[in-house]
């Protein structure tokens, strides 16, 4: 594949390109055609002029989900972030902005020029962020930002040393997310073969197993949990996955212990050279970053996630006051779109923090100078409705938990609820972990471990382990019936209305979420109660 010519500029050069991209990015678009920011940086006195760096970016007051999150009485909020080159806005535009466009049209006609201003600013493709606390809130793109989604997910695929005799298993669930559609504009881009499968809720995963095998694929993009499904059911069936080489993952964290779980899997099903990749992305982001091949396959430290330079602008600052924090200083992640012209944000506070934050030196696997943001990130806008909640009387962030659970060596997979006693909103929170044990693990013995563990780390210990079979506690997830595993679960509001609502039911329905439902089964402690076949 060709490579960019960004990836072996030296910083300084990269860097100041990247300014005068910004200068102009926001004195002929964004001003002049974002509502949204139009009037912010009017509010604030704030003169386009005045931004000749991206240091000077730090007069521009920050954007959160809050300001751009449609509500029930203004659904059109995410609107406003959007360019919109109106034939008044247009004329009052610089000089300069206007002969480039007058010139477009006498050389093209009218047809010609409208065509290509519906190419560049006319919105033709959605993604939704997720959350509870707000509608959903759409990220809109338009045609010329689709195709720099394609570059993006072709430098990516570059970054992973694909070509085009691959062939990529795509498991990401079907769905207007980030996850799968980048998959889907890489390989198109790459021109790298791709089966898009949607998931195990569209496909199906034996299905998806088969094509694995059967295709002799080579390339699987998946969540880690879904992934790690995967490969222990290959195992377990003694199926030969020798061709896959190359393991993509995203939309979750793929905590350490995880991937080692994987990489042990993967041993097992005859592809032992696997390189396992872990991305990094948001719906706002409009892309997703991974680390380069080499980094994946070595067992030292990651060098990070290769950013792209003319796509976005990223800052670390502190999150408690705000300040930009230097090269290698951990804070949270602040992102401004780049030339994108659909949805449009500049100084957006994702909530995700990260140790090491940027670097600007060369990796040290591949050489590239592309800036790299460190690989240590919490996500705490993964699960926002969830992210630091009370328990017991403690601030929790139950994003803690994935680390600890998911790269468990006697875990094989795990939930987490919580609950009211007697589902009485007033009184005590409870805390009950479900969890399935790695063969030949003692009950007892992991019980203690789990409670010591979580106590320590977490400052809060389980008000009770519940050990399921694997098929059962599979179950409850949603791995292979939902569009998205059900790893936390809250009952705390509203549990005794949504446990009548529940109960007129026999049983519960694929399209029912547990997190909105309390269910009625009882827990059983032991094994010899529960039902181990797979038609549980």
């Amino acid at each position: 594949m060709p490579k960019t010519l960004w990836d072996h500029l030296p910083s300084k050069q990269y860097l100041a390109a990247q300014e005068q991209h910004l200068v102009r990015y926001l004195r002929e678009l964004v001003y002049p055609y974002s509502p949204y920011y139009r009037e912010l940086l009017d509010y604030n006195r704030i003169k386009p002029s005045v931004i000749k760096t991206v240091k000077d970016m730090s007069c521009i007051p920050f954007t959160t989900k809050a300001d751009i999150a449609p509500l029930p009485e203004d659904p059109d909020i995410p609107m406003s972030i959007v360019l919109q080159p109106t034939p008044e806005r247009m004329k009052e535009s610089k000089l300069s902005v206007r002969m480039k466009r007058r010139y477009a049209r006498l050389t093209s006609g009218k047809k010609g020029f409208n065509s290509a201003m519906d190419m560049e600013f006319l919105p033709v493709h959605y993604h939704f962020t997720i959350g509870r606390t707000a509608l959903p809130t759409p990220i809109l793109y338009t045609q010329y930002d689709l195709q720099r989604m394609r570059e993006c997910g072709r430098r990516l695929f570059e970054l992973m040393e694909l070509k085009r005799e691959d062939l990529v298993i795509n498991a990401f669930p079907f769905a207007p997310h980030l996850a799968f559609w980048m998959t889907y504009f890489a390989a198109e881009a790459a021109g790298v073969p791709a089966l898009h499968t949607g998931g195990g809720r569209i496909l199906g995963t034996h299905r998806i197993l088969e094509a694995l095998e059967r295709l002799k694929g080579t390339v699987l993009t998946a969540t880690p949990s879904y992934a790690y499904h995967l490969l222990r059911l290959a195992a377990s069936e003694g199926r030969d996955f020798s061709s896959l080489h190359t393991l993509i993952m995203g939309g979750d964290r793929l905590p350490s212990g995880l991937k080692d779980k994987i990489l042990e899997l993967l041993g097992k099903v005859g592809a032992e050279n696997a390189a396992v990749a872990s991305t990094y992305g948001f719906t706002e982001g409009r892309v997703a970053w991974s680390e380069c091949r080499q980094s994946a396959l070595s067992k030292e430290k990651s060098s990070g996630y290769h950013l792209f330079p003319d796509m976005e602008i990223m800052e670390i600052v502190d999150p408690d006051t705000g300040k930009r924090l230097g090269e290698g200083e951990s804070g949270e992640i602040v992102y401004t779109t780049l030339e994108w012209r659909g949805s449009v944000l500049l100084r957006f506070r994702t909530g995700d923090l990260v140790e090491g934050g940027l670097d600007f030196s060369p990796c040290p696997f591949c050489g590239r100078s592309l800036p790299r943001l460190g690989l240590d990130i919490t996500r705490t806008s993964e699960y926002k409705e969830f992210e630091l909640t009370k328990l017991k009387g403690t601030l929790v962030d139950l994003n803690a938990f994935y680390p600890l659970l998911s790269g468990h060596k006697d875990v094989l997979e795990w939930q987490l609820e919580i609950r009211k006693h007697n589902d009485d909103p007033f009184d005590l929170d409870e805390l009950y972990l479900h969890v399935t044990p790695a063969e030949g693990m003692s009950k007892r013995y992991l019980e203690k471990e789990l409670q010591e563990l979580l106590q320590r780390e977490i400052e809060v210990a389980p008000t009770r382990i519940v050990f399921h079979s694997l098929p059962r506690l599979l179950q409850r997830l949603g791995l292979d019936t939902k569009g998205r595993e059900r790893r936390f679960i809250d009952l705390r509001e509203g549990a005794a209305e949504a446990m009548a609502g529940f109960e007129e039911e026999a049983e519960p329905q694929e399209s029912m979420d547990f997190e909105d439902v309390a269910e009625t089964e009882d827990y059983e402690e032991d094994f010899a109660d529960d039902d181990l076949s797979d038609e549980d």
